[in-house]
């Protein structure tokens, strides 16, 4: 898991630049926060279902639909296009 994590990562971080532009560092804030958000929930859902008749193959189908969703919503990812098409103010 660990190994697919890692091989995502740079494509994930660049997209934040190539998307954010200026704001790079926030959008790449946001998206390493709601990230850490899902480990956190994580440990906690897993022993949920586990003591309401759920197994561990459930949890492991249940983190898997949460990354398939993660990976269809980048299919919506504009790398291209900026979210400030404003050039940046020089002090």
């Amino acid at each position: 898991a660990n190994f697919f994590n890692d091989l995502i990562m740079p494509g994930s971080w660049g997209a934040c630049m190539d998307v954010g532009w200026r704001f790079a560092g926030s959008l790449s804030g946001g998206m390493n926060m709601l990230g850490n958000a899902g480990g956190a929930l994580a440990p906690m859902i897993a022993p949920f279902v586990l003591t309401h008749g759920g197994s561990w193959t459930v949890n492991f189908w249940i983190f898997a639909a949460v990354y398939l969703v993660g990976a269809i919503c980048w299919l919506f990812i504009d790398p291209v296009t900026p979210l400030d098409d404003a050039p940046a103010a020089h002090s």
